[in-house]
């Protein structure tokens, strides 16, 4: 496989000949951590205008895309728009003026708890004044759409017209960030704050330091944000009008939350191990370099060059941000590692068709192979299962003439480990890519019990959709593994034939074998999403098309507090990145279905399971 790069291009922008699209002025990248308009005496004054310019989501010099924009008078547009951020009980006072040549319908500008019905709508070269009250404690979205905004099957002109809305509660701390999720389908480009990666802002942060988030989604596509090498508290979520907060037991642990259109929500964590880590949306296409870009659509200047000397692009593009983390770094002591169980992973390809992969895992000294080490005849890899506590290390083996990089998915381990080749590590050590015919041993200490994933890290779609990714499994301190009872049901998706062009697929097939299953047995159900982009799979057990009811288990490797482990209807969406665990028991004899599928297009993934009474 080769690294895909777009040559430097020179092209004309479509909606504004030569010189005039080089008029056009230019958005700034806002980073959110100055609000808009001035706020004295409980009154926050804002005065907005609706202008058009052009975004450049990478270099100040490179691509340019035309937008429409919001900027505060005499200052540049703002790719989000300007932040809007007021304490509870603020009175907002807000001019909008239009300059553009197209009606502007203006969502979310009114008080909280509200309603997506009450919307402003200004006419070309006019302006409206609009008061409210900020209402209640929350994060928010406002935007705005045109009639020219839409693009084939997304947002284009107005697509940047959106922005953060934040209501601060008496006390609560405002040393967060802010970050807006952006979307613009022409060139089917995606940012935070602003900027696609390598270009979007570096973070930076101490181990030990606790770190206050809020994420918006101004785009018109779901977004499941990853954090990688730990896990984070979702503090609240939103819709967009209104907002629920969480305390306690009910503050979600999670290392994938998904924010759907118009949603927001609220993360804090805490970094522990030095190193660095990426955030990031787990939708491939939003992950890395555009690869078809529409000269109808784009400017893209001379020198402009998607082979960055920034040897961390690495491949990767888009809605990503890098994070270092300084001070503690826990390097385990090499006396640990003589001792560690040790694994290798084996990738391959089959023969007759380079786009699938085979995947084996090995226990050096027990045979070859541990109990689940057999090699996978389907598209996914076997499970690997560790043990909470016990040190391992995995080698991966290259037998690929290309190269490639594993990533376990919602492991704490060190960032040298994580499988980001070329960014993990610290300081001036870096992860390699697992070049064609070489080893890389990753090793960790596997610190939570629960249902993790292991998968390329290699950005480009062949390696994932041909297989490059399997069940990691952490078992508690002791506990036995038993695959009669322990079920994992990986949910994918192929590159094409023998099964079809984009294809959903379970555990590498699109129609397992039916299961056989014993009734008065408590079975627990490991569910993950590792497709590329199929952030609305809805995975449910059913009886004669009737979902049946089963126990909530766990969420991301996180057992769930007794108030949220209930019995509920076997009816479940699980996000790219997502994992939930749940416990299913019948006394009777039954035939169910067990199916995933894609709402928007029904693509699906179905399997039977035969409950039977055991032989007496």
């Amino acid at each position: 496989m080769t690294r895909h790069l777009i040559p430097a291009l020179l092209i004309v922008l479509h909606s504004a000949a030569g010189p005039a699209a080089q008029s056009l002025e230019s958005a700034a990248a806002n980073d959110n951590r100055r609000p808009a308009g001035q706020l004295r005496n409980g009154v926050l004054t804002v005065k907005l205008e609706v202008r058009r310019g052009v975004w450049h989501p990478e270099a100040e010099n490179g691509e340019a895309i035309p937008i429409y924009g919001l900027a505060e008078p005499g200052k540049s547009l703002q790719v989000p728009a300007p932040l809007i951020r007021v304490p509870e009980g603020t009175r907002i006072e807000l001019s909008v003026e239009s300059k553009i040549d197209v009606p502007t319908t203006l969502f979310g500008l009114h008080g909280r708890p509200g309603s997506a019905s009450d919307v402003v709508t200004l006419e070309p070269g006019t302006s409206k004044e609009i008061r409210f009250v900020a209402g209640a404690p929350g994060t928010y979205l406002y935007y705005g759409r045109t009639p020219d905004g839409a693009k084939g099957n997304g947002r284009g002109l107005d697509a940047m017209l959106g922005g953060a809305l934040v209501v601060d509660a008496p006390g609560a701390p405002t040393d967060d960030r802010v970050f807006v999720l952006e979307r613009w389908s022409g060139a089917t480009r995606t940012a935070i704050n602003g900027k696609s990666w390598p270009f979007t802002e570096r973070l930076e942060y101490e181990a030990g330091e606790a770190v206050r988030w809020k994420v918006v989604n101004a785009s018109d596509l779901s977004h499941p944000m990853h954090l990688h090498g730990l896990h984070f508290n979702v503090d609240g979520v939103g819709n967009g009008e209104s907002w629920t907060p969480f305390v306690g037991d009910a503050r979600p642990m999670v290392f994938t939350q998904t924010a759907e259109i118009g949603e927001t929500f609220d993360m804090t964590w805490v970094p522990h191990e030095g190193g660095r880590w990426l955030f990031h949306c787990h939708r491939l296409p939003h992950m890395r370099i555009p690869v078809d870009l529409d000269p109808a659509d784009v400017v893209v200047m001379d020198g402009h060059d998607h082979a960055h000397e920034d040897p961390a692009y690495a491949g990767m593009g888009g809605m990503i941000m890098g994070i270092t983390v300084t001070g503690a770094h826990s390097e385990t002591p090499q006396t640990v590692w003589e001792d560690a169980r040790h694994l290798e992973l084996v990738v391959g390809s089959r023969e007759g068709d380079a786009r699938f992969y085979r995947l084996e895992v090995r226990e050096p000294g027990s045979g070859g192979a541990n109990a689940l080490g057999r090699a996978s005849t389907a598209l996914t890899g076997p499970p690997i299962v560790l043990e909470q506590g016990k040190p391992v290390e995995i080698a991966v083996v290259n037998q690929l003439d290309e190269p490639t990089s594993i990533h376990w998915h919602g492991m704490e381990l060190e960032s040298y480990y994580d499988g980001v080749p070329l960014l993990g590590g610290i300081d001036q050590m870096k992860a390699p890519a697992v070049e064609a015919g070489q080893t890389f041993v990753a090793r960790m200490v596997p610190s939570r019990a629960g249902t993790f994933i292991y998968h390329t890290h290699w950005h480009d779609d062949t390696q994932l959709t041909g297989g490059v990714h399997g069940p990691l499994i952490v078992l508690p301190p002791g506990a036995t593994y038993d695959p009669v009872t322990d079920r994992p049901f990986l949910f994918s998706q192929s590159p094409g034939e023998p099964f079809g062009a984009a294809m959903l697929l379970m555990n590498g097939v699109p129609q397992p074998n039916t299961l056989q299953l014993r009734t008065g047995v408590k079975y627990r159900f490991r569910f993950i999403n590792i497709t590329p982009s199929v952030a609305n799979l809805r995975v449910s057990l059913r009886q004669t098309g009737v979902p049946v009811t089963w126990r909530a288990v766990a969420r991301d490797a996180v057992d769930l507090p007794a108030s949220r482990a209930t019995l509920q209807s076997a009816d479940v969406q699980v996000s790219v990145g997502e994992t939930f665990d749940f416990e299913y028991e019948t006394n009777e004899p039954e035939t169910l279905t067990l199916e995933g599928i894609q709402p928007n297009d029904s693509r699906r993934a179905v399997q039977t399971i035969v409950f039977t009474d055991p032989p007496r």
